[in-house]
């Protein structure tokens, strides 16, 4: 897919997740003068805004609770820390009747609202000249290549716009940085990218590199800004699966290519 950036992006469902925020707001989940929550609101909305009726919600299967529920079909949603969730998956995928959905909600689009600590009082709301894009999943992907080829696995990441608060209680002149988060709420949806099969995975990749013969893991950088652990953790991950293999050498770079050419 496209870069955040590079895409026509249209705002879709504020109106749906104004009525979620107001639900759960009613429910005493939400309030920015406070730094601790029973649930954060990223989560908690997503959950809604995937299965409106609650009657679905938190319920228990297999001796875990699972964010939705429903005629066989389990809905896990996290946004980060995978490895806390891992084992819960795995436990899920054990039992066949159940197809197990992991959503990774992402903030594609940020709008930012400064909270004074002491008051509560908030500053004007400004939009971040930073997006994020399906790529931030390199960095969580290692904890799940073991669900990828499996048959009831599927993965959604979902792109929004979300309001982060976060309190003026860091260092510098303005007291941002390193400030402390409060809470993300979703604004609206921007699309998403679905993962029912191991071919799928390709998307992580960037289409003009899925073109190429081969690419070196400086190629991948130079077009998604990932680098390091992470991203040698991607590439690690796409050939234990085997999407990728190894492929000569450019300098002092590896050179791979995609083992499934109809995959691309």
């Amino acid at each position: 897919m496209l870069k955040v950036k590079e895409q026509n992006l249209v705002y879709a469902d504020k109106e749906i997740f104004e009525r979620i925020k107001e639900k759960i707001k009613n429910q005493n989940v939400w309030d920015i003068n406070i730094s601790a929550f029973a649930e954060k609101s990223l989560h908690k909305m997503i959950k809604y805004y995937l299965e409106p009726d609650e009657i679905y919600h938190e319920k228990k299967v297999d001796g875990h609770i699972a964010d939705i529920y429903k005629n066989n079909s389990i809905i896990e949603i996290q946004s980060m820390n995978f490895s806390a969730v891992k084992n819960k998956i795995k436990h899920y995928l054990e039992n066949k009747k159940n197809k197990v959905t992991f959503v990774y909600p992402v903030g594609a689009v940020r709008n930012l609202c400064w909270v004074d600590k002491q008051t509560g009082e908030t500053s004007k709301i400004t939009r971040s000249q930073k997006f994020t894009d399906i790529y931030k999943f390199y960095e969580e992907i290692w904890h799940i290549q073991n669900f990828i080829t499996e048959e009831n696995f599927n993965l959604k990441i979902m792109l929004l716009e979300i309001m982060e608060y976060k309190f003026l209680d860091g260092w510098g002149k303005f007291k941002k940085n390193n400030a402390t988060k409060i809470d993300k709420i979703p604004v609206s949806y921007l699309g998403e990218e679905n993962f029912n099969n191991k071919n799928d995975y390709l998307k992580l990749i960037p289409l003009k590199l899925r073109k190429k013969e081969t690419f070196t893991s400086a190629d991948l950088t130079a077009e998604t800004g990932i680098g390091g652990k992470t991203m040698r953790s991607f590439i690690s991950v796409m050939k234990n699966i085997g999407l990728v293999s190894e492929n000569g050498r450019q300098g002092h770079f590896i050179c791979y290519k995609i083992n499934n050419n109809d995959a691309k």
